[in-house]
């Protein structure tokens, strides 16, 4: 797997767009759309799902879609990902910026973060999930047999997209909040996760 790259940093204090407070009501207008970024080589990672059910708070999730706001959360979801691995845990700005995640909550397949949209502040990440997908417990058969035969049983585990946003600021724009769940005919059922101005 590959270390996350500075590729995933969106500089987006380079937009020039105005942040506000977190609020959904015109994020499908055109005219609030502050920007459409097309996002590259979003890496994927193989994360225990025990993470976003028990280490990640509930108020920064939502149906597989959310942030990470600080280092040490941040380092506790690395630790899971490198029981398998070697990296070393990346360094992240949390002061500036928040890590936007993105996995399927019920299958394992790949994810791709490939764009994002930002309305007035609300992040809306375009994200591609690949048409294979496998159970999250792994295969049934090999699970029963590693257990009667008292041999270890890996965690169940799904492919989680990441990109860094940038904080917004007073001094300098950036993302308000991070929409995830979405309705365009009714806004009473949208929802956003707000992005805490520090970590």
């Amino acid at each position: 797997m590959q270390s996350l790259p500075a590729l995933l940093f969106i500089a987006v204090a380079a937009l020039f767009f105005t942040g506000c407070a977190a609020t959904v009501t015109r994020y499908v207008d055109e005219a609030a759309l502050t920007c459409q970024l097309p996002v590259q080589d979003t890496p994927s990672y193989d994360i225990p799902i025990r993470f976003f059910n028990e280490d990640l708070p509930e108020r920064y999730q939502a149906n597989g879609l959310g942030i990470i706001n600080d280092q040490e959360t941040f380092a506790k979801m690395w630790r899971l990902y490198t029981k398998n691995n070697t990296a070393l845990t990346p360094s992240i700005d949390f002061q500036n910026n928040v890590l936007l995640f993105v996995y399927n909550p019920h299958y394992y397949n790949q994810v791709s973060i490939i764009g994002l949209n930002v309305w007035n502040g609300i992040a809306n990440p375009i994200i591609l999930k690949s048409d294979k997908q496998f159970s999250i417990e792994g295969n049934p058969i090999t699970r029963k047999i590693r257990e009667q035969e008292g041999k270890r049983v890996n965690d169940p585990i799904v492919s989680v997209a990441l990109l860094q946003l940038q904080r917004h600021r007073e001094d300098r724009p950036g993302v308000t909040a991070v929409l995830v769940e979405g309705n365009s005919e009714d806004f009473g059922e949208s929802r956003v996760i707000p992005i805490p101005s520090e970590p």
